[in-house]
């Protein structure tokens, strides 16, 4: 299982097609690893993946100065 779950987060294999699969992928990055340098870097390669309307909010994650703690409160906020 654990073997999975660094699958999905790895470089190559992040390809979050939705915002909620990009919060899918960030809430993992932050679980697993952590640490801000993760969630930002997390971010950044979703927003790539991501339609361009829906890209300011990874973008906010990347410039957030606490990215780890506003993952989580996203996530806490969740409908």
């Amino acid at each position: 299982m654990g073997q999975v779950l660094v699958a999905i987060c790895s470089e190559s294999e992040v390809m979050a097609k939705t915002l909620t699969d990009a919060y899918l992928v960030l809430l993992l990055a932050a679980t697993i690893h952590g640490t801000d340098a993760a969630v930002r870097d997390t971010a950044k390669r979703c927003a790539k993946t991501l339609p361009r309307s829906k890209r300011h909010v990874m973008y906010q994650i990347v410039d957030s100065k606490e990215p780890l703690r506003l993952v989580f409160h996203i996530a806490e906020n969740l409908d």
